[in-house]
């Protein structure tokens, strides 16, 4: 009995020392690089980010390994509950209903993996990993590695739900607090006219 309520006490005790979940910023201008393994495809996005008003502005940048590929801007907000699909190429804008919203942040209720520094001598940064894993119940289906400092995101990897080939991992750099052009949420002029038609952003960003 005395053994039993020592490792409860253990126990608690190990529970109550887990760091809790730090916040990321609500606005922030980044750039990202998102691998989708099952296709063997890398796409780079310039985007720009308000959790406030549940809205976001994501500029495909060019790859030069797909030469002649259209490119897109594309301006989500959620509030209004419309995506618009901007070809930066041909000027065509079609817009449809955006998926459920999703912060960049660690969700409340997420679980402590790790946490290491990224990098070497002279430049590491202090980092902790955070994932949807329920122990014992749910294997994780979302992991995130966050900086402590700021928690600016720096990896996310979403896990297909049947094999782990289907994942699509996203790593974000060069981010800046805030938001550096505000009428990035100001549709362009072709959106005005839009017409309904299936998104080509293909993952979610």
């Amino acid at each position: 009995m005395k053994l039993a309520v020592v490792l409860l006490s253990l126990l608690s005790l190990a529970f109550a020392q887990l760091p809790s979940p730090c916040i990321t910023p609500t606005e922030l201008t980044m750039r990202a690089s998102q691998y989708n393994h099952a296709d063997d495809i890398i796409n780079r996005y310039y985007i720009t980010y308000d959790a406030v008003n549940k809205r976001k502005v994501i500029f495909e940048e060019e790859n030069v390994v797909f030469p002649g590929r259209q490119f897109h801007e594309f301006l989500i907000l959620n509030n209004e509950n419309v995506q618009y699909d901007y070809n930066l190429k041909t000027k065509q804008c079609t817009k449809s209903i955006p998926r459920p919203w999703r912060n960049y942040g660690i969700p409340p209720n997420a679980t402590f993996e790790n946490e290491f520094y990224i990098g070497g001598p002279s430049e590491q940064v202090y980092a902790q990993e955070w994932s949807d894993r329920i122990p014992l119940r749910q294997r994780e289906m979302w992991i995130g590695v966050f900086s402590l400092k700021d928690c600016y995101p720096v990896r996310e990897v979403i896990v297909g739900d049947f094999n782990a080939t289907d994942s699509i991992t996203t790593n974000f750099y060069d981010i800046v607090q805030g938001i550096s052009n505000p009428d990035d949420f100001i549709p362009p002029t072709e959106c005005l006219n839009a017409v309904e038609a299936k998104s080509s952003l293909k993952y979610n960003v």
